[in-house]
């Protein structure tokens, strides 16, 4: 029988996210560990804990951490017997961070915590989505306590970062994929996806929104507010988002703000929603922007809960989506508001797209399908080393050489795409302290 590599997944959550759901729940931050990053995964924020569940369902022990949750990262460490200075007994949330302290460096403490997770777990794989500030030299010195390193992104590359310290990166932004290759870093091309388990919680309602815009204005979305203000003219969208205060006080946006969504809150808007727009964020990699792919949550979140999506034209869509037959498409501001007005006349037509959209997730797009995508990478780049077989640092010393993706040093390596439906385990980290934005949303 094949020995599964064991995996731990270190996460990051929006601050946004982390300060409201701890200021909505006071006694949140009083749990213990397990308790708090139960709460956390199963807020449904973000990818949740699809990963480490989608890994156990094929035999992997998982575990997932976060580590900006501060208040639940400080109590594993009190669990645990950790000493961090000036830690305090007693962890208030959601201000100020229970790992802050005079003349101390939040993210130090975040590595010093992550780093003891890493050590408790002992991880064949050590994956990590790459919007926490763990930085390159911390990276690298994790390859001495897993054997393969592996990092996540699909957002603008910080400049001050090289990425050299993880063994393979993982993006579902193909131009990122490529410009790692292209840096002689190994990189492989996994797709976002959908959580099943979502619809088996999420009530049926009939829509209230007619047309709904859920989602964010950070740096890397340039255009959404000109390209929203314009929409607003002609038609009326229920806007529901965070970076409200980069709006103009007298922004049309204001008046049809509704707040922000998160987790289950932005499933349910969604769901209700006859249509929901999307709009991709500029997604900068080291200079170049490419606006042929198609690549954000929104697309898999909306037509997964059976929301008619409205989404950009762009050349790659047809890949993932058939569109205007299972999402409809725009090519500019007036064809997003003649189709606005179209299918909310149009009924019928409008439910089809919304049903259809919904199946082909359903049947391609699921997170349980990515992990064993991912799976076959992990055991390719691992090459049959384990835990079980001998120690991470005998086998760096052996020099046992990694493969590399396509364009990274071996041409002749094909890129995995197995099948797969199952779920997962956990532990929990997040660091997204300080984060950029998720290009992702």
């Amino acid at each position: 029988m094949m020995m599964q590599p064991k995996v731990l997944i270190v996460q990051t959550f929006y601050p946004e996210f982390l300060k409201d759901i701890y200021a909505a729940e006071p006694g949140l931050a009083d749990l213990d560990f397990d308790a708090q990053c139960t709460r956390l995964f199963g807020s449904a924020f973000g990818t949740g804990d699809a990963y480490s569940h989608g890994l156990r369902a094929l035999g992997c022990e998982a575990a997932e951490v976060i580590c900006n949750a501060d208040a639940a990262q400080a109590r594993w460490a009190e669990e645990k017997g950790l000493r961090l200075a000036s830690l305090p007994c007693s962890l208030p949330s959601p201000q100020p961070s229970p790992l802050e302290g005079e003349g101390v460096n939040i993210h130090d403490r975040r590595r010093q915590i992550i780093a003891a997770q890493i050590d408790d777990f002992r991880p064949d794989v050590l994956y990590v989505f790459e919007w926490c500030p763990l930085g390159d030299r911390f990276v690298a010195e994790m390859r001495s306590r897993a054997h393969l390193v592996v990092g996540e992104i699909a957002s603008p590359l910080p400049p001050d970062r090289t990425f050299r310290g993880y063994d393979l990166m993982i993006s579902s932004w193909p131009p990122i994929v490529e410009y790692f290759r292209g840096q002689g870093i190994a990189s492989e091309h996994v797709r976002l996806g959908f959580d099943r388990r979502i619809l088996d919680r999420l009530p049926r309602e009939s829509p209230r929104y007619p047309v709904s815009f859920v989602g964010g204005f950070a740096p890397s979305h340039p255009d959404r507010i000109p390209w929203l203000e314009e929409l607003l003219r002609e038609v009326e969208v229920d806007i529901f988002c965070y970076g409200l205060e980069r709006t103009r006080p007298d922004s049309p946006i204001r008046r049809h703000y509704r707040g922000q969504a998160w987790g289950w809150s932005m499933y349910q808007t969604l769901q209700q929603s006859r249509i929901t727009l999307n709009r991709h964020a500029r997604l900068d990699v080291r200079g170049s922007v490419n606006t042929e792919w198609s690549n954000n949550m929104r697309l898999y979140e909306a037509t997964g809960v059976g929301t008619c999506l409205l989404t950009e034209q762009r050349t790659h869509l047809h890949e993932l989506f058939e569109p205007d037959r299972e999402v409809i498409t725009y090519r500019d501001t007036a064809e997003c508001i003649e189709k606005i007005g179209y299918y909310l006349a149009h009924e019928e037509e409008r439910a089809a797209i919304a049903r259809a959209g919904q199946q082909r997730t359903l049947r391609e797009h699921l997170y349980t399908d990515r992990m064993g995508e991912l799976l076959d990478i992990f055991r390719r780049y691992l090459g049959g080393r384990c835990r079980s077989n001998q120690s991470v640092e005998r086998e760096r010393h052996d020099n046992v050489p990694l493969p590399h993706g396509r364009g990274s040093g071996n041409p002749g390596a094909t890129a995995p795409g197995s099948d797969f439906t199952a779920p997962a385990r956990r532990v929990r980290c997040a660091d997204r302290s300080e984060p950029r934005e998720q290009a992702t949303r």
